[in-house]
């Protein structure tokens, strides 16, 4: 897979001298030293940083300061959590992010409106904001969902899932964050001989999730263990609509997929691609984060609601979807700095 996505590329790995090295667990997981070095040597015409939680990425800020090299902020974090966040925490942020980070940067890649409204939380002025969509592999992902549109039965055999059940499809990590508790115990109130729920994904959660449906007597859930992206093609086929109930969730990139195949989403209301990619009674619906009681509520609707319509609402996701296609990030990126006529020394 790591060949394969770098191939055509020139690249090179630095060192990282962290002693326990991590992306996501520890603030101080990345500790590539190099990089300052990497930049005083190259000069990159703009360096684009993913996070500010590491002290790769605080070197990267200072050494693109040092010699005059444009900085992109591109995260994928919204402003969701921010609002939640306790008054001392926000203070700081406020100090690092709004005081210093987010005034230095060339730009900010904006990846929808959750993630915009992030930066103007913490001032960054509208002509600083360049949007771009996730839209890289979905002209394959649109296609290969219309190919696949005449197999949804023969899927269905091939997994024991009655042809007349409406299947509730979630992907993902089994995990606290991710709701997945919530979604059994919704699935439970839901009062309807049609339903089915399949589960595509592993994690720590998922013995506790095997013994509930157990021990409450649960009929057609289905535990398809972890799925590589190739193979999520079938899972999305045989589905009839996608559940994300996530207590955060800074894009969900499964939404995305889901549209690919003209599915119905209904996701809770801390899920950051929400605002640009479900329209409310339109392609689905949204939820109060942790509230079962409205999660089961909207998989109902989904359920009672006609084949016909159902397939209405996977048309409109299918059509939203079809629009991000055409976002290139790269071109994006090439066209604002080229507006700026930065002159570099």
């Amino acid at each position: 897979m790591q060949d394969e996505l770098l191939e055509g590329y020139n690249f090179k790995f630095l060192r990282n001298h962290a002693p326990n090295g991590s992306y996501l667990k520890s603030l101080v997981g990345l500790a590539n030293l190099g990089i300052w070095k990497e930049l005083n040597d190259t000069r990159p015409d703009v360096v684009v940083v993913m996070s500010w939680m590491n002290p790769t990425w605080w070197l990267t800020f200072f050494a693109s300061l040092r010699f005059n090299i444009p900085l992109l902020l591109m995260t994928d974090a919204n402003v969701n959590a921010e609002r939640l966040m306790s008054p001392w925490k926000s203070w700081i942020k406020r100090l690092f992010l709004g005081g210093f980070l987010f005034r230095i940067a060339t730009g900010y890649l904006c990846a929808g409106t959750a993630n915009r409204q992030l930066y103007t939380y913490y001032g960054v002025p509208d002509e600083k904001l360049v949007p771009f969509a996730y839209s890289w592999g979905y002209s394959h992902l649109l296609e290969e969902g219309k190919q696949l549109r005449d197999q949804k039965a023969e899927l269905r055999n091939k997994y024991n899932i009655p042809q007349d059940a409406v299947v509730i499809l979630y992907c993902g990590r089994f995990s606290t964050e991710k709701g997945s508790m919530e979604l059994l115990e919704a699935y439970k109130r839901v009062s309807h001989s049609r339903k089915a729920l399949v589960l595509v994904g592993d994690g720590r959660l998922r013995t506790r999730m095997e013994d509930f449906v157990a021990s409450k007597g649960l009929e057609s859930v289905y535990f398809m263990g972890f799925q590589t992206r190739n193979d999520m093609s079938i899972f999305y086929t045989l589905a009839d609509c996608l559940i994300l109930p996530s207590h955060r969730e800074t894009w969900g990139m499964v939404v995305n997929e889901a549209l690919c195949f003209s599915l119905p989403v209904v996701i809770s209301d801390q899920v950051g691609s929400g605002p640009d990619l479900v329209i409310p009674e339109e392609n689905g619906h949204y939820f109060p984060a942790r509230d079962v009681s409205a999660l089961a509520d909207r998989i109902t609707q989904i359920i009672e609601l006609s084949d016909e319509d159902r397939h209405i609402m996977g048309e409109k996701s299918y059509s939203l979807i079809k629009k991000w296609t055409d976002r290139d990030l790269a071109t994006t990126m090439v066209k604002y700095l080229d507006s700026l006529q930065i002159v570099r020394d």
